[in-house]
């Protein structure tokens, strides 16, 4: 039985919140915890719950009633926390769906409120915080699987990958930029930059593989990435054929997804923007090393490079000394051919 046929609601459809503070990629893969529960309760009041740095890649997206955002610092300032509260039990909401697991996340769903708060079994404190706690379940090697499995947990239907919407005026919007940089649909996407830096593919590879691809008719290219990319990117783009662009820093959180909507490959590391091109539906090529790939459930085409190597994943502990051989061993020839497979199946479908 699904659990919703058992949960309390106050009026003829659930109001119901989702606390997913962080960071980009998550909230994108928790999409798929969103598409079920609108599909299950199309009437339902849909709220979300998200950290400001982050909540602008949801902006606008049609299946939710409200986006509700909080600065970073909040949970460090107690009058910020009092004026949450008051914010958030007004809205009376049924259920309270922590997708984080964290003791921050539980905090934040108990200051909600809510007839029922729902949420992962974590090694966490704030377990008491909580009224039901679900295991992370789906299969490891399937994308967003942790919030598929709980969407269904919580719902009884079978949810779909994650998605993100793009709205009419924001596609317009990104025509118009287009159209200034002299660009088509169906640049090529790179996406080299994450926070750590056992993720990232050889910064030198870049450039020979945007070059094998432009050799073969493939391009142009374009770097997308955060405000703090911007003078690596340049360093990569210097190194590019032409043309290219370097956009790291000069796109809207809100409007990542429109972009890479238009993008006839993305190509990218295991970073948000990655996840994004998949859940706009574009074929995406992903390189991991130190993180556990997702091999299925996408439904655009994908192709996952990953060396499992002995000490694969290692995550956050490293063990070959600043080598990245996982990485290294994704030449830009393997990657170049893959990408082409690609690009090929693409334009035969």
């Amino acid at each position: 039985m699904a659990l919703s046929e058992s949960l309390p609601v106050r009026g003829p459809q659930p109001r119901i919140l989702i606390v997913r503070l962080s960071a980009l990629g998550d909230i994108v893969f928790a999409t798929a915890l969103l598409g079920n529960l609108r599909t299950r309760f199309p009437g339902a009041h849909i709220a979300w719950l998200a950290q400001q740095d982050f909540a602008g890649v949801i902006d606008g997206d049609p299946r939710l009633d409200e986006l509700i955002t909080i600065p970073r610092e909040t949970l460090t300032s107690p009058a910020a926390l009092l004026r949450l509260r008051r914010q958030l039990t007004e809205r009376r909401f049924d259920w309270v769906i922590d997708s984080q697991g964290l003791l921050k996340s539980r905090i934040l769903a108990r200051l909600a409120g809510g007839a029922t708060r729902i949420g992962f079994e974590s090694k966490e404190p704030g377990a008491v915080f909580m009224h039901h706690l679900l295991p992370k379940g789906g299969a490891e090697d399937a994308i967003a699987a942790e919030y598929r499995e709980l969407a269904q947990r919580i719902t009884g239907v079978v949810a779909d990958p994650p998605r993100l919407m793009i709205t009419p005026a924001m596609r317009d919007r990104i025509a118009v930029a287009m159209a200034g940089y002299g660009l088509k649909p169906g640049f090529i996407a790179l996406c080299p930059f994450t926070t750590r830096p056992q993720k990232h593919w050889v910064a030198d590879y870049w450039a020979p593989l945007a070059k094998t691809l432009a050799d073969a008719g493939h391009g142009p290219f374009v770097i997308f990435g955060g405000p703090a990319n911007r003078d690596d990117a340049e360093r990569i783009l210097a190194q590019l054929p032409a043309p290219s662009f370097n956009l790291a820093g000069k796109t809207r959180l809100p409007e990542l997804g429109a972009w890479l909507a238009q993008a006839g490959l993305v190509i990218g590391v295991d970073t948000g923007l990655t996840h994004i091109g998949i859940a706009v539906r574009r074929p995406t090529l992903a390189l991991f090393g130190s993180t556990r790939p997702y091999l299925l459930g996408a439904e655009s085409p994908l192709t996952v490079l990953y060396e499992d190597l002995p000490c694969a994943p290692c995550r956050r502990n490293p063990t070959c000394g600043g080598d990245w051989t996982c990485m290294r061993r994704l030449t830009p020839q393997r990657v170049a051919t893959a990408a082409r497979q690609l690009l090929t199946r693409e334009c035969a479908a």
